[in-house]
């Protein structure tokens, strides 16, 4: 499909709107998946803080710690409401083997199997960590924090968090980009075609102003008052035509000063076509040709020779004078004959 100025122009610029957006827009989702990434580590870092003071304060010397962290009701409660936080999935209590010694109602296994640190994942680029967001089905992450009883550690706090809850958020945020997106493109597409607009009318103008000249219109001007390349162009097209209608004027008057001085020619002065049309004749050459060839169709005037014109006489008396006696006349394919009378000649070339 042939596309004019305009629509390319608009495409162009939609175009570049389009990439420009879709950019900030990927920038966007990246800076907002790396926040909610911190957001994530910090609530879980909050809740393991919270987690191993209890278990500090739960620990007495002298006891098997295991067995006292199982027993208190307090850790429980705190382990079990973690799973009301944001984007966390599981909140345990294990030893340095991986076994569990605490954990919420959600983790059914006795062991708990070792994933990949929350903080690892923060290290990598933005758009590293958006591609981990919405890879495959979803991943879980970990924030950990060493459970210590004096300088002995004796396992860790868990606590999980799930890339498809933060992808879920996402979706959200997303939803209200891509409205801002839409609504960007769509004020892009309406600049842009009035844009188009005011930079093609010059060029309308100018194709106008061809269009008259090519009618045979003279005085043609156009009306571009631009300080740019189509004002000058407009300028250049000003003088143009009015070279043009100066040209046109004197041709005029020379094809109207050789006509009339053909039309008071005594002589006959006749245009006849290679086909034998008589395109043009004088008062003087009309008079010996009949009307009917004036205009007619081919082979009227060189397809057969005229009836024998009648003996003319000189004045004074003598002997007669047939038109074309006493002359040589050289005929070419576009030549029929020549006629001369005492005061007219005849003579049909193509």
């Amino acid at each position: 499909m042939r596309l004019g100025i305009k629509g390319k122009q608009v495409l162009y610029v939609t175009s570049i709107v389009g990439v420009f957006v879709v950019g900030v827009s990927l920038l966007y989702l990246a800076r907002l998946a790396q926040t909610s990434l911190v957001e994530s580590q910090a609530r879980a870092e909050m809740l393991a803080k919270q987690i191993f003071h209890r278990a500090r304060e739960v620990v007495v010397e002298g006891s098997d710690p295991y067995d006292q962290l199982r027993a208190d009701p307090g850790l429980r409660s705190m382990l079990a409401s973690s799973l009301y936080g944001r984007n966390v999935t599981f909140a345990a209590i294990v030893d340095t083997s991986g076994r569990l010694i605490a954990k919420d109602p959600a983790l059914q296994d006795s062991t708990l199997r070792t994933v990949e640190d929350l903080s690892t994942l923060l290290e990598q680029s933005p758009f590293s960590q958006l591609r981990a967001i919405y890879e495959g089905q979803g991943r879980n992450l970990e924030a950990r924090q060493p459970l210590l009883i004096g300088d002995t550690e004796i396992g860790s706090i868990r606590i999980g968090v799930s890339t498809l809850l933060i992808r879920d958020d996402l979706d959200q945020s997303l939803g209200f980009a891509g409205g801002i997106a839409l609504v960007t493109l769509t004020v892009a597409v309406f600049v842009s075609m009035l844009l188009a607009q005011l930079i093609l009318r010059p060029i309308h103008v100018i194709r106008s102003g061809l269009t008259r000249l090519g009618r045979g219109e003279s005085g043609v001007k156009l009306d571009i008052d631009q300080d740019d390349e189509f004002g000058e162009l407009g300028t250049f097209f000003n003088t143009v035509s009015a070279q043009l209608s100066a040209d046109r004027s004197q041709m005029a008057g020379q094809v109207a000063h050789l006509e009339s001085a053909v039309e008071h020619l005594e002589d006959a002065v006749a245009i006849v076509s290679p086909k034998g049309d008589l395109l043009f004749a004088n008062p003087a050459a009309r008079s010996l040709f009949p009307k009917a060839l004036i205009g007619g169709p081919p082979g009227g005037v060189g397809a057969a020779p005229p009836p024998p014109p009648r003996p003319l006489r000189a004045a004074g008396g003598g002997r007669p004078i047939l038109p074309g006696s006493g002359s040589s006349t050289r005929r070419s394919p576009a030549v029929s004959r020549v006629v001369r009378s005492p005061r007219h000649s005849t003579r049909a070339s193509g």
